[in-house]
């Protein structure tokens, strides 16, 4: 995927980091809305932090260093953390030459060609608020299904995961996420027939599985007739696709 890049010596590993779903506040809360976001970006920015030294970690096994590597590869990773709520692009890390970045939200989804696409865990519900309010819908689409070598690898995590699969109802079966930050859409009945980015086709996801939900799970399916497969995840599983052969496995 990374060496059909047209450099063939020092690749940018281009990541587009989402963390609008953890950016959802709290109505509950005692702070100031002003408050929970200032805390809701730092924790972001610690995140993709993490994510970018894990992914740092693993390519370093194929660079140049690597006894593994014949080809002198060299990678540098270039990241921007794009809010869906209001199409803002911020903290680029990887270079300061400002034109390897998109220049606006769209960009970043199609004509940056990112490599993977990062969509944080936190409130389902604001998450899919934003990629309806932003029509993202078939931009991140497009971008991951593309085809071949050059479409981006989607990673969605808890509330990313969920927005993957066919059907956003899944979402509500904990009742963990807080559906009235949502202007119109403030109950869980009205998030039954959502649809996502149905990534696995017709099979939905449900994250954060334990054995104390497994009676719960078979109720919801039956009487939400969700004819399509569920994929229950549990914290150390991963559902994986390989789009050009539309397979899809799950693993820990």
């Amino acid at each position: 995927h990374l060496i059909s890049d047209d450099t063939k010596s020092n690749l940018n590993v281009r990541i587009l980091y989402i963390p609008t779903a953890s950016y959802a506040l709290n109505p509950s809360s005692s702070n100031t809305a002003g408050k929970q976001r200032q805390r809701a970006r730092a924790d972001g920015k610690k995140r993709r932090t993490q994510l970018l030294e894990l992914l740092g970690e693993v390519l370093s096994l194929n660079s140049s260093d690597s006894p593994n590597n014949s080809d002198g590869l060299q990678f540098n990773l270039l990241a921007t953390t794009l809010d869906l709520d209001d199409g803002s692009l911020k903290q680029p890390v990887g270079s300061e030459d400002s034109s390897l970045f998109p220049e606006n939200d769209k960009a970043a989804l199609s004509t940056w060609h990112p490599h993977l696409i990062y969509v944080e865990g936190g409130n389902t519900f604001w998450l899919q608020h934003c990629i309806d309010k932003g029509d993202y819908s078939t931009l991140i689409k497009d971008a991951v299904c593309t085809g071949g070598q050059s479409g981006a690898v989607y990673c969605g995590k808890s509330a990313g995961a969920i927005v993957a699969g066919s059907n956003v109802a899944t979402g509500t079966w904990k009742e963990w996420d807080d559906p009235s930050v949502v202007p119109g859409k403030e109950t869980y009945d009205e998030w039954l027939n959502c649809r996502g980015f149905g990534f696995v086709g017709n099979r939905s996801v449900f994250p954060h599985m334990s054995d104390d939900w497994e009676k719960m799970v078979e109720e919801k399916i039956e009487a939400q007739n969700l004819g399509e497969t569920v994929y229950c995840l549990r914290n150390e599983d991963a559902c994986c696709v390989i789009g050009d052969k539309k397979l899809s496995f799950l693993t820990s």
